[in-house]
């Protein structure tokens, strides 16, 4: 039985295929659910490369649910966004899932506090891991979302797992761990470290996960797919399954459905 929840579409303009060939390549490698989320829009943002226009929005849902209808029975389909934290549309996010449904929202802090913001990808000094540390942070204690992807992404272009970087992921897994949040271990991730396309430690990196399993966290695997290769592709969950269970954590094997609750985790 497989299952991912994180899938994106031609939408983002970063993802290539159709949404019907998710749902084939999902069904067609056993998945017995397969849920959408893609880069969230934002109201008075234009940004192609990176996301959805807001007036996409409601053609996306429709898409996506007609799947579901049509495919029940055969594959579970849900559909969800991933979204940065954003303050000042922190609102807006809220009154969006409730009026259209969404299932869930990944906290998927990629900028700083806004579009074009820093890109904590990039992250190559302690300064910029602190702040990545601190802003997903605040993200997860807004109680707006479900889990956490890629909480080791400061790590992609970082050279070395100093102390700055323990520091950084223990904050991050306390957190989690006292939210009831789960985090993501990435696989679209985990294949760019076996194909050796990051010029940094990447993520995901053993050591945060060590971390994570160290403090009880629970966890959710993700494809992050960016194509149907990356459903059709079995290798990287199969991968990915064997790294958890190493590692000694606990996989949440299915949607987490979880409480929203606001809390401070700043002093933990």
């Amino acid at each position: 039985m497989r299952f991912n929840f994180h899938s994106h579409t031609l939408r983002c303009g970063h993802a290539v295929g159709t949404e019907r060939q998710y749902v084939e390549a999902a069904i067609a490698s056993d998945y017995t659910a397969l849920g959408f989320s893609d880069h969230s829009p934002w109201p008075g943002i234009h940004s192609p490369r990176m996301r959805m226009d807001l007036v996409q929005l409601p053609d996306y849902l429709r898409v996506v649910r007609e799947l579901g209808n049509e495919y029940g029975g055969r594959i579970d389909i849900h559909v969800g966004l991933e979204c940065e934290y954003y303050p000042a549309l922190s609102g807006w996010l809220r009154e969006t899932k409730q009026a259209n449904n969404l299932e869930y929202l990944i906290l998927g802090n990629h900028f700083e506090l806004k579009e074009g913001g820093f890109y904590f990808g990039l992250s190559s000094i302690k300064s910029d891991v602190m702040r990545y540390a601190r802003t997903t942070l605040k993200g997860m204690e807004t109680g707006l979302y479900d889990w956490v992807a890629h909480p080791d992404l400061y790590l992609r272009d970082y050279p070395e797992y100093d102390d700055t970087c323990r520091d950084a992921a223990r904050q991050i897994c306390r957190a989690a761990k006292a939210l009831k949040m789960p985090l993501e271990y990435n696989l679209l991730g985990l294949r760019a470290i076996t194909e050796g396309r990051f010029i940094g430690l990447g993520y995901p990196h053993r050591a945060f996960w060590e971390t994570a399993a160290e403090e009880g966290c629970h966890v959710i695997m993700s494809i992050d797919a960016h194509t149907p290769m990356h459903l059709g592709d079995t290798t990287y969950y199969d991968m990915g399954l064997e790294n958890i269970r190493a590692l000694g954590l606990t996989l949440i094997e299915g949607l987490p459905h979880r409480e929203p609750q606001a809390v401070n985790c700043a002093q933990r």
